[in-house]
């Protein structure tokens, strides 16, 4: 175990659980399931419950990629597991009161042997 896992790896689960609001995790597998009765092809999605804080992304995160309507999202690794975000992955939660979910553009992990934290940048659909 690194020293970054000793030192700081116990933190962001307990403030983002004690701090963050309810969400669930749309991981997105690679299966997809044709309807023949529709004719349409339907992704696949594990939905995990975590806890998250949304924040707003700053004009200086965006670099050019991301838009400034993008929300920057925590969430503690120990709410996915071994899992790490993907771009095919989405994130639903409430929003004052109003239902959102924001599709994951990109992502970050803080690790030392094992991740920390994860921050996702996501858009609004």
């Amino acid at each position: 175990m690194s020293l970054v896992d000793q030192v700081f790896g116990g933190i962001p689960g307990p403030l983002i659980e004690q701090w963050g609001i309810s969400a669930v995790y749309l991981k997105a597998s690679g299966n997809q399931q044709y309807d023949p009765a529709t004719g349409t092809v339907q992704d696949c999605v594990e939905e995990i419950p975590v806890k998250i804080v949304p924040t707003q992304l700053r004009p200086e995160e965006a670099q050019g990629i991301y838009q400034l309507t993008d929300v920057k999202i925590l969430i503690a690794a120990s709410s996915l597991g071994d899992y790490y975000p993907q771009t095919t992955d989405s994130i639903r939660y409430l929003q004052n009161g109003v239902q959102r979910t924001a599709k994951i553009v990109g992502m970050m992990s803080y690790r030392g042997d094992f991740s920390i934290m994860h921050v996702v940048v996501a858009r609004l659909g």
